[in-house]
């Protein structure tokens, strides 16, 4: 698996973090009258005119194929907070957090519109993968569109004499086909408040897109974990449903729309978080790491699962809501959707009724020998890397070949994806007399299952084998991650642990909390 580079931030300090919200906060209270404005500098008026824009007990939809509409009046406001009506320039709109989809009016050339006297009325703006507390901003970035073939800042001339030419060179140039080299003079303003639902983790990963990548990439977004603060209870609730050596996954357990698990990267496993424990707040940098939706620089709040011993016994403050594994079936397994749908989410593959679920067993550390200009894979023989340099190079002919050969054999484990990553295949197959049998492979890790001897089981059944479904796209590998030694039943007179119990180690009231899973 790919190595990150080590973060250069940790999580934002709470001290910092209030020292930012604080800013914000004693800024101008009138925030449709600009923001920053400088000595001698105009500011510009935001006024959504028509559309609803919420409240904050009463917030609006995120959407994302069907935008949500506001109609604004735009007014250029001169140093005295007055309107100025000389002003006939271009003012630039976007809005954050969110994506204008487009806009129409007057006036209007695609994200920007010119002002008249001042002032652009009836500006439509529509809205989506809009999402918390929202504004539609304006500003002037001077910006002058052109229909010339060669605007000012496309036309290879030096055009202000400040020694910088055309778009993206000269700061001057807001794009291309910005006939003046001239920046603007950045006035700014914003609208009042839109308020829009913040995004269950469903739409983080991007149900309403597919589930193929985020709708906010590398965007800061805060997590609905249907926690009311108000109330002081949860609506809906996200709860931790592993720890692993890079950060923690976290499963909506109430959202039926699928997408509804996440990985957290924290580098490290983060302290002070375990298995069951519920999530009060979430935040994080939507990002795509190979296809896999995750948040990097996270930062979260618990309500901690604590409990106490009575004697033998647990008692805790609540259950613990982990859900139980969803049951791959073959047909899950072949549906790329499928595995995208149940991707970070504990899953499992189970030997039942017609179903036997094993390790592939042509898997050992010879050179696949090749016969009749075929490669073949034996119990002792399966390894690709041919010059041992630790890595199946897809450049070599020799090496590509006997991969994909290993990729089309039901059986094979490539040797060196083992030795580097402890990566092997499981064979699920259905047996059934009549229509004959049928099976899949999907890889599996059992790193955090020390005490299972991988090699010792090749070829034979499992139980079950549970953990986290993880996504990597280059090569389009999906892997069922073990969290602990409960997710491997080799036994096949044994059952699963119930989730509430499987890879859960409580935390004592009598724990510093340090560490703990």
């Amino acid at each position: 698996m790919n190595q990150r580079p080590k973060p250069q931030l940790a999580n934002m300090p709470k001290r910092a973090l209030a020292g930012l919200i604080a800013a914000f906060a004693i800024a101008p209270a009138g925030c449709t009258a600009g923001f920053g404005q400088a000595p001698g500098a105009s500011s510009i008026r935001v006024q959504v005119v028509q559309g609803d824009v919420g409240t904050a007990t009463k917030r609006l939809p995120i959407t994302f194929t069907d935008a949500t509409r506001f109609t604004v009046r735009i007014e250029a406001l001169g140093a005295d907070g007055k309107p100025d009506g000389k002003f006939s320039g271009f003012v630039r709109l976007s809005t954050k957090p969110g994506t204008i989809f487009q806009m129409a009016g007057g006036g209007v050339r695609g994200r920007n519109v010119q002002l008249s006297g001042g002032v652009a009325e009836g500006v439509v703006v529509d809205l989506v993968a809009t999402y918390g507390d929202s504004r539609i901003w304006a500003e002037d970035v001077g910006y002058a569109p052109s229909g010339a073939d060669k605007p000012r800042c496309s036309d290879g001339v030096d055009n202000d004499n400040d020694g910088l030419v055309d778009f993206p060179t000269d700061p001057g140039c807001a794009f291309a086909d910005d006939d003046t080299e001239n920046p603007g003079g950045f006035a700014t303003g914003a609208s009042e408040t839109l308020f829009f639902q913040y995004p269950r983790i469903a739409d983080v990963r991007g149900v309403g897109q597919g589930g193929a990548a985020t709708p906010f990439p590398k965007e800061q977004v805060q997590i609905d974990t249907g926690y009311d603060r108000g109330e002081n209870k949860f609506n809906h609730s996200l709860v931790v449903t592993r720890i692993a050596s890079d950060g923690f996954y976290v499963t909506d357990i109430d959202d039926p729309r699928g997408y509804t698990s996440i990985f957290a990267y924290t580098f490290n496993p983060p302290a002070r978080l375990g298995v069951c424990d519920r999530l009060v707040t979430l935040s994080g940098t939507a990002v795509d790491f190979f296809g896999f939706t995750e948040l990097s620089f996270p930062a979260w709040s618990v309500e901690e699962r604590v409990c106490k011993k009575n004697g033998d016994a647990l008692e805790c403050n609540r259950p613990c809501f982990v859900p139980e594994p969803r049951v791959l079936a073959l047909t899950d397994l072949a549906n790329l959707k499928e595995k995208l749908r149940a991707s970070a989410s504990l899953v499992r593959v189970e030997s039942k009724g017609d179903v036997e679920v094993r390790i592939a067993q042509h898997f050992g550390k010879g050179d696949a020998p090749k016969d009749g200009g075929q490669y073949s894979f034996t119990n002792e023989a399966s390894n690709c890397d041919f010059n041992r340099n630790g890595r199946v190079e897809f450049d070599r002919p020799d090496e590509a070949e006997c991969s994909n050969a290993c990729d089309k054999d039901p059986e094979c484990v490539e040797w060196s994806a083992f030795a580097q990553r402890s990566d092997f295949e499981l064979v699920i197959e259905e047996k059934r007399a009549a229509q004959g049998s049928r099976s899949v492979k999907v890889q599996a890790n059992a790193t955090a299952a020390p005490d299972f001897d991988v090699l010792a089981a090749r070829g034979k059944p499992l139980r079950a084998y549970s953990g986290t479904l993880r996504y990597f796209s280059d090569g389009s590998q999906f892997t069922i991650e073990a969290r602990c030694q409960d997710d491997v039943v080799a036994d096949m007179g044994a059952s699963p642990k119930a989730s509430d119990q499987a890879c859960v180690f409580p935390r004592l009231d009598t724990d510093n909390n340090a560490g703990t899973q």
